[in-house]
């Protein structure tokens, strides 16, 4: 490896934007076969981002504890002794750019709009109009890959073994096969869809397809699916009831990948679940409500579509949603109908 190949890229977004960014470390690799790449991510992101056969080394921010204050100090120096020789950024939080001006590395991208810009030697431009896999591809192509294509851009996960035996004993457990995955949350209210849009599609698709439903997420997201259930009661039967089931927090990352892997197809609220989807290569629904699509957040592999209320005045209110309408009607979500959402799954399976 030549000494200017050790690349450090930093991506310590949300999960669903490690997600995205799969097909930019795809490509970096292919254009620097013998580089050193080592990514920075959070620590939820580690697990599935560790499998990735493009990447060296995984280094983990822990904002909240070990890096917290006085102990980023002790990153940086991690940093430094690793002796990069090139940075790439397109993460544009104020402390990103902070780590990467005390990170000593002599050629560092980033993004002209990002916090404390000054930071980046080369500073480029987020091509907005485009969705955000190609903005990251076009960083990459923009900074040290000029030849680099945008159209190998569908999101990549390896599966695990310990993500494969969590799937299939998750299953076994449940006693289905090729269960109907529902991502029922999101860390903004406003991208929730209702507990009864959901509970209304949970019963329609367990009455077409026959198929158990599990409602997917995070240990805190536990009790938005029990909200689900508790609505689902009201008019749903007992053997419909006995499909739903509430599987937050059941597998870690990777598992919920294979459980992907194992699924019919996804409908979820847009969060980290749909990209996740994508990589699964499964079909997938996308719930819009406070964001839009041309955000860039849309899924675009195959078989996926948005199903959305159009047209409504106030959309977007935000760039990620936000925890009240700021409206205060959240017609964006409450007119999105089940029979609008089945109309998306069929175009998705068929």
């Amino acid at each position: 490896m030549s000494e200017n190949q050790n690349i450090l890229l930093i991506q310590t977004a949300f999960i669903g934007d490690v997600v995205l960014t799969t097909p930019m470390i795809r490509a970096l690799r292919k254009c620097k076969p013998g580089a050193k790449i080592t990514v920075m991510v959070k620590p939820e992101a580690r697990a599935f981002v560790e499998s990735l056969e493009e990447i060296d080394e995984v280094l983990v921010i822990d904002k909240k504890k070990a890096h917290r204050g006085l102990g980023m100090l002790k990153l940086i120096r991690d940093i430094r002794k690793r002796n990069f020789r090139i940075l790439l950024s397109p993460h544009q939080s104020h402390r990103t750019s902070i780590i990467a001006w005390l990170s000593g590395i002599p050629t560092r991208f980033g993004y002209r709009s990002a916090g404390f810009s000054m930071a980046y030697h080369h500073r480029l431009k987020r091509p907005m109009e485009l969705p955000e896999i190609h903005r990251l591809l076009r960083f990459l192509k923009d900074s040290i890959c000029p030849d680099v294509s945008l159209e190998d851009d569908i999101p990549h996960l390896e599966e695990t073994e310990t993500g494969r035996h969590e799937a299939q004993e998750l299953l076994k457990e449940l006693n289905i096969r090729s269960p109907i995955l529902l991502g029922c949350s999101s860390v903004w209210a406003t991208k929730r869809w209702t507990p009864h849009g959901f509970a209304e599609l949970a019963r329609d698709l367990i009455k077409k397809y026959k198929s158990d439903v599990l409602l997917i997420g995070s240990p805190a997201d536990a009790d938005v699916a029990d909200q689900i259930i508790k609505v689902a009661r009201e008019f749903v039967g007992e053997d419909g009831l006995r499909r739903i089931h509430n599987v937050c927090g059941k597998t870690s990352l990777p598992g919920l990948f294979s459980l992907m892997k194992r699924s019919q197809f996804l409908v979820s609220n847009d969060s980290a679940p749909v990209h996740f989807g994508c990589a699964a290569r499964i079909p997938v629904v996308a719930l819009f409500g406070p964001t839009v699509p041309s955000l860039g957040y849309a899924p675009i592999a195959p078989r996926t579509a948005v199903a959305e209320l159009e047209g409504l005045y106030c959309r977007p209110c935000g760039t990620h949603g936000s925890h009240i309408c700021p409206e205060g009607h959240f017609r964006c979500m409450r007119e999105l109908t089940p029979a609008m959402v089945e109309e998306k799954i069929l175009e998705v399976i068929n």
